[in-house]
């Protein structure tokens, strides 16, 4: 993929030169798979903390040298260095007595739990909610719209609290912040594995399932928007499974779901028929009929980022056997960089704030939202898609698109398909939307609704 493109995944796509095992199949098949996946993508481990500079977003960046971020810092490397010791001393010890043995497991695990509770302390039991200030304040409110965060590995209080307030700054709402507790990164990755294995719910998916159900049953709630980094992709997996099993269609379908850098093995949103029902009435509000059971799922992901290669990355290009065989649905967009931190590494090159760090700015060139649309697996007459940048596009509402010609047209991408340089056919009418634009030359922002909903914008 040519360096100034930003990669787009619309769906599934690739052959099966690869069968990854049912996220539902036997554990100790999918822990054997997600071990040999973890030493193939092992180099790219370190580069999960770089760069370790700039720092745009000032404090609020993971790895800015202010004192709480420090404090953070010397914590999990002291974690670091603990936990890998006590892995590779486990075989050593194993000829000690069993009582001294159990006893030195006991206690690393304490002093480690000891750590762990200085990072993570003082959580609220209804989640950690974002700074408000006269800035906020000022902010359009959208009372008929309710924000989740589900944060990653190595976060503690201080990380979450810099998360939720740079997404609020970015999106001009309040966030809440439902706490995946650090157990240090050593253990955090554990976890993980044993997460996607066992598909195991620590208590924290559960406070996200309920507070995610209840906002789907709020009268006058229309719009709930659930946004997952890291690990909290795992979680959120499980919580849109236990979703689609609970939750009415014609209120699920007011979920969207944004995810970075997320290591998910899986995320489903099968295909369903949707019409009018009680439960929309109830909200006040019809919906129109989808083909799936959530309306809109963005991954964006790091090319270099070892999560994203971990999940997101691997588990879109292995292809479904049957367009109805779910595995990992949702459009992906994939920046040619490394670094995991949602703040530093995710937002700050993809979501940029302006000098007063209020607002997100608007795109530069070089920016990821500025780069040109590179859309994987699809060709034109059989020509590879990269040596077009021409694309049909199915359109609606707002979105600030500009076709061929250099016309600027108000639109929101709602479907697009490759079409030759020549075959330009300019405006006509499409079934099911508004309009159809003219060959097009697309930038990431154009195919991004989460952008949509920067400063405080509401996209169709």
């Amino acid at each position: 993929m040519p360096a100034q493109f930003a990669q787009v995944i619309p769906r599934q796509v690739g052959e099966n030169l690869e069968e990854a095992p049912q996220y539902t199949g036997s554990p100790r098949q999918l822990f054997v798979y997600d071990i040999k996946l973890f030493f193939r993508n092992i180099l790219y481990l370190p580069l999960m903390f770089f760069p370790l500079a700039p720092w745009p977003s000032g404090p609020l960046d993971e790895q800015y040298p202010s004192l709480k971020n420090i404090f953070d810092i010397s914590l999990h490397l002291i974690l670091f260095v603990v936990q890998l010791a006590f892995l590779i001393s486990l075989p050593i010890l194993i000829y000690l007595p069993v009582s001294l043995f159990v006893s030195y497991i006991v206690g690393v695990l304490f002093l480690n739990y000891l750590v762990c509770q200085l990072l993570n302390r003082g959580i609220p039991e209804d989640g950690l909610k974002s700074t408000e200030d006269e800035h906020t304040q000022e902010w359009e409110r959208h009372d008929d719209e309710r924000w989740i965060f589900l944060n990653g590995i190595c976060v503690g209080k201080n990380w979450l609290q810099n998360n939720i307030d740079r997404l609020s700054r970015t999106f001009h709402r309040p966030i809440v912040g439902v706490h995946n507790k650090t157990s240090g990164v050593v253990f955090d990755i554990i976890q993980c594995l044993i997460q996607r294995s066992l598909l195991f719910a620590t208590p924290d998916v559960r406070e996200c399932y309920i507070l995610v159900k209840k906002a789907l049953y709020q009268p006058g709630v229309k719009r709930v928007i659930l946004i997952l980094h890291s690990q909290g992709g795992i979680e959120g997996g499980m919580i849109v499974d236990w979703l689609l099993n609970e939750v009415p269609q014609d209120l699920l379908q007011y979920l969207e779901i944004y995810t970075f850098g997320i290591v998910a093995n899986h995320f489903n949103n099968p295909y369903r028929d949707v019409f009018h029902s009680k439960g929309a009435m109830q909200n006040g509000e019809h919906r129109r009929r989808h083909n799936r059971a959530i309306s809109h799922i963005e991954h964006y992901a790091n090319s270099d980022d070892f999560a994203s290669r971990f999940g997101v990355l691997h588990f879109t290009k292995l292809g479904a056997v049957h367009p109805l065989k779910n595995r990992f649905m949702g459009k992906v967009f994939i920046n040619p960089r490394s670094g995991h931190q949602l703040n530093q590494h995710y937002l700050d090159s993809m979501f940029p704030l302006d000098e007063t760090r209020r607002f997100a700015r608007e795109p530069e060139e070089g920016d990821f939202m500025d780069l040109k649309v590179f859309i994987e697996g699809q060709s034109v007459q059989g020509e590879p898609l990269r040596h077009y940048e021409n694309y049909m596009v199915s359109a609606r509402g707002k979105g600030g698109l500009r076709i061929s010609t250099g016309e600027k047209v108000e639109a929101e991408v709602s479907n697009l398909s490759p079409v030759l340089p020549e075959e330009s056919e300019g405006w006509k009418d499409d079934v099911g939307f508004s309009r159809a634009l003219a060959p097009c030359q697309l930038r990431t922002r154009d195919v991004s609704r989460l952008w949509q909903y920067r400063n405080g914008g509401r996209p169709m």
